[in-house]
Order: structure tokens, then sequence, then C-alpha cells
């Protein structure tokens, strides 16, 4: 998730694992370098980067986040949010799926009645 604001930005990338997975310090190292190609895309802007988890790092892995200034937050407790709207078509009966960065997504009403539901990242 980039999240812009004046002329700067912030990277986010989240890990939504099991509590026994451990981060290791390549996943820093990819965040790291989509904080590298920003740069080089919008060189005037200033560039940040978060990875939350809801497992821990490995201390190997905090080691190089610390060094390439990438902010850590280990065992976030994400909340359950709708990540993908399934409607049926009207004409087919078919089932649509929208994702969030889906051009739709905003607009698409869930409707229950019509046995419509959202899926939930879980």
């Amino acid at each position: 998730m980039i999240c812009k604001k004046d002329e700067g930005a912030i990277i986010i990338q989240r890990k939504r694992w099991s509590q026994y997975k451990i981060i290791h310090e390549k996943h820093v190292n990819q965040l790291y370098g989509t904080v590298i190609k920003y740069i080089i895309d919008y060189p005037t802007e200033r560039v940040g980067a978060i990875l939350y988890t809801t497992t821990k790092l490995s201390d190997r892995a905090k080691e190089f986040a610390n060094y390439l200034s990438i902010g850590v937050a280990e065992e976030f407790p994400f909340q359950k949010y709708p990540s993908i709207k399934c409607n049926v078509s009207r004409r087919t009966g078919g089932k649509i799926y929208h994702l969030p960065f889906d051009q739709q997504y905003d607009k698409t009403l869930i409707e229950t009645e019509r046995n419509e539901y959202y899926v939930e990242n879980s």
C-alpha cells in the first residue's frame, strides 16, 4: 500500500501469517526494493516504509529493518474486514467477485436477499 501526503509517501507492507511463522530478512529486502523502485519513479518525494505483521521478525530481519530505516510493527492485531464482494449476475446467475482495488468495488452493493456476500480475510 502506498500512502501519500503532500510531497511524501509511506510504503506499507502487511504480512498476515500464522502465529508460529517468522518473518525473515528476505521479506524486509523485498519491501526495501519496493522503496527503491518508488524513489527511482518519484525522485522528488520523501519516502518511508513500514512492515506490519501478525507474527514476529527474526533477529536478523530486525537488524535489516533497522539498518534500512524500515519501521516494524510486530504481532499487530489486524481486524477482519470485507476484502472481496461477491455479487450474483442478474442476467446469468453466475457469481461475480469484486476485489478492493477493482474500479467498481466502492459502487458495488451487496444484496444478502440475493445470496450475495462478503468474503472476509481470516
